[in-house]
């Protein structure tokens, strides 16, 4: 359940969770620390799941004392709420949100230096001089990465979250990858299944269902989900991308993000234009990727 891999690093596999911590406080290790880490996001977990239903649920987002409700949910709602969009439900940011509490928990336990990786959601928490570098990958079920993020503390970038086809969520969309970089985890996590969402266009090789017939228990019944892409044509895919990349502008110019890069099989795009690097394979450290 809780795995001490490293004096740096320990895993949490907890029902829906599969969460690795890493964090140091001035180059010291905090192994005791990341473990009750580990287990503080259990209990959130379990007050989470008192209130799943109101989770799943497009209404919470017009409650407007939010304060009954435990922290996760008041979390997940504020940063849907942040995107402006309606279309999604406060589970969009759920696991953004838990990267997030686990990351600001071992702050005040003097960390300098966190990641947490939330299953490719990434809370990033790096004080004073601090720095880490990001393997960016080109589609949700690749095994390398093709891409680096150089991120400092002067950045103020707390999340880098992706999403995409052949996710652990549905998306509506054709990107093999969405990788969206902002203040929090947990906006990341909401944006980048919006952004997902916007990049598509009409093809007769895209096969979408609606999401209730692949998972009865999904918050977003009624709404169709891409299912299979087969062959495309590069129209498809340009157009599809441009739809992507014109909701990261807007979320960009409201302030939500800063800056993201789409992928579709061969095809990148990315704003601002300079946000990334193709990978040097031949040398350089990597935190960890999303």
């Amino acid at each position: 359940m809780i795995n001490v891999l490293a004096e740096d690093r320990v895993f949490l596999n907890y029902g829906p969770v599969q969460m690795m911590l890493m964090a140091r406080a001035h180059g010291l290790a905090m192994t005791e620390q990341l473990q009750e880490a580990a287990k503080y996001v259990m209990r959130i977990l379990e007050d989470l799941a008192a209130v799943q239903k109101e989770a799943k649920d497009y209404l919470t987002l017009d409650e407007r004392d939010l304060s009954v409700y435990p922290l996760p949910l008041q979390l997940m709602v504020g940063a849907v709420l942040e995107t402006g969009d309606r279309t999604l439900t406060p589970m969009a940011a759920v696991a953004g949100t838990f990267a997030d509490l686990a990351g600001d928990w071992l702050v005040e336990k003097g960390a300098s230096k966190v990641m947490i990786n939330n299953g490719g959601d990434i809370a990033l928490r790096l004080l004073e001089e601090e720095k880490t570098k990001l393997g960016l990958t080109p589609s949700i079920g690749a095994s390398g990465f093709s891409h680096t993020l150089d991120i400092t503390a002067a950045d103020g970038i707390g999340g880098v979250a992706t999403s995409g086809l052949g996710g652990r969520s549905f998306t509506k969309g054709i990107a093999s990858a969405v990788t969206v970089i902002a203040r929090t985890a947990r906006v990341a996590d909401a944006c980048a299944t919006l952004i997902a969402n916007h990049c598509y266009a009409e093809d007769p090789g895209i096969s979408s269902l609606p999401a209730e017939l692949l998972d009865p228990n999904t918050d977003i019944p009624g709404q169709l989900v891409t299912v299979e892409v087969s062959t495309l044509n590069l129209l498809t895919k340009v157009k599809a991308l441009e739809n992507g990349l014109q909701k990261a502008r807007e979320l960009k110019l409201q302030g939500c993000i800063q800056g993201a890069i789409l992928f579709l099989d061969d095809l990148v795009v990315m704003i601002p234009e300079n946000l990334c690097q193709s990978a040097n394979f031949e040398g350089g450290n990597k935190d960890g990727n999303s």
